[in-house]
């Protein structure tokens, strides 16, 4: 939820900020070389710059993680079998005469 707001406040500011720029009309920002509302805009790309790359790092490890634990559940049951199958009798003699039919 709030990583959401976060987001949604980057939008806000990376969208709102020009669009008071065209309405700005109390102070000379091109004369000066000081413009508050490109800065906040350059910010505001940064931190969801920043948010999208970790994001992306976050996912890929979560999926690294979670393939090498379905890698480990599947060497195990295979292992269960083999060694299942050395453990079960093999009938090599024929059953004795008296259990015959």
């Amino acid at each position: 939820m709030l990583r959401r707001l976060a987001i949604a406040a980057i939008l806000v500011l990376s969208l709102g900020a020009p669009i008071a720029e065209l309405f700005d009309s109390w102070d000379q920002a091109v004369e000066a070389g000081n413009d508050t509302e490109a800065n906040v805009v350059v910010v505001a790309l940064c931190v969801g710059g920043a948010f999208a790359i970790g994001t992306i790092v976050i996912v890929n490890r979560i999926r690294g993680l979670a393939s090498a634990s379905v890698r480990r559940v599947v060497l195990s049951r295979t292992i269960r079998r083999e060694i299942a199958s050395l453990l079960a009798p093999s009938p090599t003699v024929s059953p004795p005469a008296i259990l015959r039919v």
